[in-house]
């Protein structure tokens, strides 16, 4: 049985990580979603000092699913624990600085999560297939970030109109094209 890992962002796991978590135990998968800390506590050391509880289950058949903050949170794990995983998809990823007015932690997380070029290369070592969701009208992340991340990191960019930043404010309760995502891969 292949292992799902689902990372979330700042403001915890959305509605759609959800849905996403029952369909994939109902094909076989096994789904693990960690529970971070969420906005002032969305601190890399206190996010690794969570997914160190289930470090052993991250391994070469594992299949990452990560959002927005989340998505610079695993690169970093993954490089600093020279984990090879089988497949990420990033939701609303970015890789570079951005501001959001009136939104001070959120900037401050941005910044601290921020990788590296470095970090990026061997990432792009230790992932056999990456895929890159965003939206038109995310209203957290500026779409030239959004669109940046998969030419940064290598991944095959997928545009979905009109799903935001798919978090809790998106009210976003589905996301079949990752499911199609995964069942393709997996033939």
């Amino acid at each position: 049985m292949e292992n799902v890992i689902m990372i979330h962002g700042y403001n915890g796991i959305p509605k759609m990580y959800e849905w996403l978590e029952e369909k994939l135990v109902r094909n076989g998968y096994s789904v693990i979603m960690p529970k971070f800390p969420t906005q002032e506590g969305v601190t890399y050391k206190l996010w690794r000092a969570v997914l160190d509880n289930y470090k052993n289950s991250i391994e070469e058949k594992t299949i990452v699913i990560a959002h927005s903050i989340g998505n610079e949170f695993i690169i970093r794990y993954l490089v600093e624990n020279n984990i090879n995983i089988k497949m990420y998809v990033s939701l609303a990823g970015f890789a570079n600085i951005f501001v959001n007015e009136g939104k001070e932690d959120l900037n401050r997380a941005v910044k601290e999560f921020l990788i590296t070029e470095k970090e990026v290369e061997r990432f792009n070592q230790l992932v056999y297939k990456k895929y890159c969701i965003y939206s038109d009208n995310d209203h957290i992340v500026p779409f030239d970030a959004l669109e940046r991340y998969s030419k940064v990191i290598g991944g095959e960019s997928i545009l979905i109109k009109g799903i935001g930043h798919m978090g809790k404010k998106s009210g976003l309760e589905s996301i079949p094209e990752v499911l199609n995502i995964i069942e393709k891969n997996n033939m």
